[in-house]
């Protein structure tokens, strides 16, 4: 007699990279009916078929899904309503396998992707790799690499396709980075729905600042660089929403 299948997480934090998924994910586990992966970034949809290297420290870093799906199951609780986990990495532009891995083990999950303006986006993951010593090109230099990631990142309706073709768009969220901030209740309150839970919730930990950056000054001229390499993508997450994203004109 087989035992039961196991139990995999209902919602899923895709993305993207400095735009408060960490808070998301905190605000989420808050939640009684919400238990989150204990680790952020499992990473598990990334990555290669066998192990990389011998650091299972460092799976993550490339990707887990070598691990199997018993593995990734054990990350959660059982016990709980609702189970999530949070990894940006899951839109990131050099991780194409993930939207059909994910559609396959998890197809009824409940996805959250966050997102913020776009150049204020790229100029936060640049300050992210400064601090961490991955990179040390002027701003303008390594923004502007087309090899590089910093505007791709930000081309969210492009990084939203894959998904958008495996999964139900009623499946998708996207909650932007400017509304949380301003008004978390509201959002929350929001994505508690998506997700499935009690949305009129509130607790303490609803008020805590997480993981508050001061925002990187981006020349003018370099904005407009940007503002202009990701304007049609934007136009199509307008589109999609069917909301003008007015926080972002200012």
């Amino acid at each position: 007699m087989t035992g039961s299948p196991p139990r995999l997480p209902e919602v899923i934090v895709i993305g993207a990279m400095k735009c408060a998924t960490s808070a998301v994910h905190h605000y989420l586990d808050a939640h009684p009916s919400i238990s989150m992966s204990a680790v952020k970034e499992l990473n598990f949809f990334n990555g290669p078929e066998v192990a990389p290297h011998d650091d299972p420290g460092q799976w993550w870093r490339t990707g887990q899904w070598h691990r199997g799906v018993t593995w990734y199951a054990d990350q959660f609780d059982p016990h709980v309503a609702v189970r999530g986990e949070s990894s940006p990495a899951y839109t990131a532009p050099g991780h194409v396998e993930v939207a059909e891995r994910m559609a396959g083990v998890v197809p009824q999950a409940q996805l959250l992707y966050l997102v913020r303006n776009p150049v204020d986006r790229a100029a936060s993951q640049y300050a992210h790799h400064r601090r961490d010593g991955t990179e040390g090109r002027p701003l303008a230099e390594a923004v502007l690499d087309p090899a590089s990631e910093y505007v791709a990142r930000s081309r969210y309706h492009e990084r939203l396709v894959p998904f958008l073709q495996r999964f139900r768009r009623e499946q998708v969220r996207v909650v932007v980075q400017e509304r949380l901030r301003e008004h978390r209740l509201e959002e929350m309150a929001h994505v508690y729905q998506h997700v499935g839970v009690e949305a009129t919730w509130r607790e303490d930990r609803l008020a805590t600042e997480i993981h508050v950056g001061s925002r990187v000054e981006v020349p003018a001229g370099l904005r407009a660089e940007v503002t202009a390499l990701v304007e049609d993508d934007v136009d199509d997450l307008r589109i999609l929403l069917e909301d003008d994203l007015a926080e972002w004109d200012a």
